[in-house]
């Protein structure tokens, strides 16, 4: 990994846009960006999780209903046998139904009754055309050979449709076999299972495709593994076993995400099951070793979402949809409710050598056995937050890349410089949780700026002037930072986002010992969206489109920028391992 420098750009498919794509990007759009990476200078692109979605009108691909089953909505709809050809327009134009919606978000109703309704006509199609029998022995041989987890999720994806819910446990019956008796000795439920696995085979097709161009054009594709699954989803209610519902995972308050008042002073509430690590160790893992298997059937590297939670986790003793109960309670008014339980990091805190010890060895146990499932996979861990001191170390030496973000590596207000990072690391400015970095860089230049009016203004109260001059002087201090990070004279470069800002920035970014240097598309193209606020839910998260496509992103001349960028600073296509 040391000889190896590449770029990155953070894409996921729901921003790609391409014509004809039925409102979200999909995997032919993929494929365009896939060419266009490989003819910019551009090692990896990284996709964030592609698992199957609820029906959520605003879903996060963070809490997914399976963790092996793919989304259908990521379908290039000419490319499924039995489609009916030409396409109808997709109503884009239109006011959006619910939800925001338009060409520059991704509106998921619109989109989801869009292209359901041309999947069901060419399943119709798929199974009457005498034409497409090969392809229907092809399919078939495909659900043999994937065996029962296909059956579980397209019997819970039936039974969800059924109940509108895929909250199991609102269901009038939670009883697995009788679940799966119902759906497949019914006719028309068995025809709806099969139509749902129908839909995987394709999406297991087309994901192909795309793995196959990116490893002959030298880029590889990057996919995510959430620490957890969501407790709505086909892997809990079939392998209740596996998981502890009377707690949901989340972190604590870090000061970072004050939007939601419930985060800034309780933490994130992510609502998903703890595992039973000692239930999944009696079989050796095999759960995980099935989720990483079938993961890297589809990517050549993934990032681990929430490392630290295989060394320990943050829980609460609530699920989300009780957070507004709990917002204004004590610690110990909560832990009445509770029967004492208080949140906190399970299965044990950090507080004591002997604990700090438990935590270093549970994670290095279980990553370790984690990274046996697909050998030569290239391996990231979001390892953000509040990250115990011997995390970094373990990663490092399981050869899983940690991430630095310069203006948070910091040690006695001065900026670590690029050029003692580790070599297993990724180095970006941001990550799809936190603002494009030119939002953070003007709203510092800001407060700066604001300051220095407020030594001017005589009338202004004293109590504001420390105000001011407090939070502005913390905000040169970063600028100040990253300043240093590029090797600029800070006076001279605290002024407003600008290229010239910019190009050096991510210069530095690019030149530093990392294996890996990213940023977001968002970032790329000057186009100051966020896409996820953690703490919240709907609105923009997770529906920023781009407003060009990828053949009109190549004659941009951010494109231009990144390729000359990468050659400059030694970066380029994957090594074969």
């Amino acid at each position: 990994m040391a000889s190896e420098r590449l770029t990155g750009v953070l894409l996921p498919l729901f921003s790609l846009r391409r014509k004809g794509d039925g409102g979200i990007g999909d995997l032919a759009a993929l494929e365009e960006w896939i060419n266009w990476a490989a003819d910019h200078g551009v090692g990896f692109l990284q996709l964030l999780p592609v698992n199957a979605l609820g029906d959520s009108d605003a879903p996060s691909p963070y809490s997914a209903i399976s963790s092996v089953a793919l989304e259908p909505l990521y379908l290039a709809l000419e490319r499924v046998p039995g489609m009916p050809l030409p396409l109808p327009p997709y109503p884009e134009e239109m006011p959006p139904r619910q939800l925001p919606g338009g060409r520059d978000l991704t509106d998921y109703a619109r989109v989801r009754t869009y292209k359901k309704e041309l999947l069901r006509r060419a399943w119709r199609n798929f199974k009457e055309d005498d034409a497409l029998e090969s392809e229907r022995l092809a399919f078939q041989a495909w659900v043999d050979a994937e065996g029962r987890w296909l059956e579980d999720f397209a019997v819970y994806k039936v039974a969800s449709i059924a109940f509108r819910t895929s909250e199991w446990w609102k269901w009038p019956m939670q009883n697995t076999d009788v679940i799966r008796r119902s759906v497949m000795f019914g006719g028309s439920t068995l025809e709806q299972m099969n139509y749902q696995q129908w839909l995987q085979w394709l999406c297991a097709r087309q994901w192909k495709q795309a793995r196959e161009l990116a490893d002959a054009r030298g880029v590889l594709l990057m996919g995510d593994v959430p620490i957890g699954i969501s407790a709505a989803s086909a892997d809990v209610f079939f392998e209740r076993h596996l998981f502890d519902m009377s707690w949901s995972g989340g972190a604590p308050a870090e000061g970072n995400f004050a939007d939601d008042p419930f985060t800034a002073k309780w933490g994130q509430n992510w609502g998903i099951p703890l595992y039973r690590w000692d239930v999944m160790a009696s079989d050796g893992f095999s759960w995980w070793n099935r989720r990483i298997r079938k993961l890297a059937e589809i990517f050549s590297m993934y990032r681990i979402d929430h490392v630290l939670g295989f060394y320990r986790i943050y829980a609460f003793p609530w699920m989300p949809d009780r957070n507004d109960e709990f917002l204004n309670l004590s610690p110990d008014e909560a832990a009445a409710r509770c029967g004492g339980r208080r949140p906190g990091f399970r299965p044990r805190p950090d507080w004591t050598w002997a604990d700090r010890r438990s935590n270093l060895m549970q994670g290095d146990y279980l990553l370790s056995n984690l990274l046996k499932a697909a050998p030569g996979v290239r391996v990231v861990g979001e390892d953000l937050g509040c990250v115990p001191d011997y995390v970094r170390p373990d990663l490092s030496r399981l050869r899983i890349a940690g991430f630095k973000i310069p203006h948070w590596e910091v040690v006695a207000d001065r900026i670590t410089p690029g050029s003692t990072y580790n070599p297993c690391s990724i180095a970006t400015y941001a990550t799809h949780d936190f603002p494009p970095l030119c939002n953070d860089w003007n709203e510092w230049y800001h407060h700066v700026a604001a300051a220095e009016e407020a030594r001017r203004d005589i009338h202004l109260p004293s109590d504001k002037l420390r105000e001011r001059l407090r939070v502005g002087r913390d905000c040169g201090r970063v600028l100040g930072w990253l300043a240093d990070f590029a090797g600029q004279d800070a006076a001279a470069f605290t002024r407003p986002w600008d290229p010239e800002v910019k190009d050096e920035l991510y210069r530095a970014l690019f030149s530093c010992r990392s294996s890996y240097a990213a940023l977001m598309w968002t970032e790329l193209f000057d186009y100051p969206v966020r896409l996820n606020t953690p703490g919240t839910e709907g609105g923009t998260n997770w529906r920023p489109r781009m407003p060009f496509t990828a053949e009109e992103a190549a004659s941009l001349p951010q494109s231009a920028w990144i390729r000359e960028l990468s050659q400059a600073t030694g970066r380029g296509f994957a090594q074969k391992r």
